[in-house]
């Protein structure tokens, strides 16, 4: 059985001054959702914001949307109607606050909970993945969202829950319905390969054997 633990891990939530600087939100925040899940966003240099929350109509490909610095907030507006807001809180810790699709931006928030800075370690692998589905048809593709917790989510098959962990410079998923991706970065190139249900495991939990599914995946910016 998988057990996710739904907490952000060697993350910082507190910080000294009550007003953002630009070069201090780009990279990769935790957040928790309406049901106190966590999921994460990663804010760009150039104002992009993609989330790997999953549990939308677009499942593993998450939101994208764009943020901005307004004083001692950082405003996350999302083309799915959804806006997350990070602030200083009094208590000295970062807040989240999350406004659902047409409810007012003045008004109380929809929920509310603790914003943190994601671990640098987390943070490396953290995001939304578009990944081949089958290596005879380069035009079927899927997305694979891994968050800070350990759990991944996929937008293909019945079950689309599985737990991820690194690897040198790779990252190895294993999913509820048997089957197995593996991501290495190589330089610029992101290389994926997949082994197929019933694929035998050393005793490192890494598959024996070629792979069913080798290609290229991009992580979504």
């Amino acid at each position: 059985a998988m057990f996710f633990v739904l907490v952000a891990i060697g993350c910082s939530s507190q910080r000294a001054s009550t007003s953002f600087k630009a070069d201090e939100v780009p990279g990769t925040w935790s957040l928790t959702d309406d049901e106190n899940c966590t999921f994460d966003v990663r804010l760009s240099a150039t104002g992009s914001a993609v989330s790997n929350w999953s549990k939308g109509p677009a499942s593993a490909q998450g939101e994208s949307g764009r943020w901005a610095i307004d004083g001692n907030r950082v405003v996350i507006d999302y083309t799915d109607g959804w806006r997350d807001v990070i602030l200083y809180s009094k208590t000295g810790k970062f807040q989240k606050v999350s406004y659902g699709p047409g409810t007012p931006r003045d008004g109380e928030p929809s929920n509310s909970g603790l914003a943190v800075r994601t671990g640098d370690k987390l943070a490396q692998w953290v995001g939304v993945y578009e990944l081949p589905q089958a290596a005879s048809a380069a035009t079927h593709s899927f997305f694979m969202s891994l968050q800070s917790t350990h759990a991944a989510w996929k937008s293909v098959n019945e079950v689309r829950v599985g737990s991820w962990w690194a690897a040198g410079n790779s990252v190895r998923i294993r999913w509820a319905d048997g089957w197995i991706n593996e991501l290495t970065q190589i330089d610029a190139r992101l290389e994926v390969h997949a082994w197929m249900p019933g694929t035998q495991l050393d005793a490192a939990g890494a598959p024996v054997g070629p792979p069913t599914i080798a290609g290229e995946a991009r992580r979504v910016d």
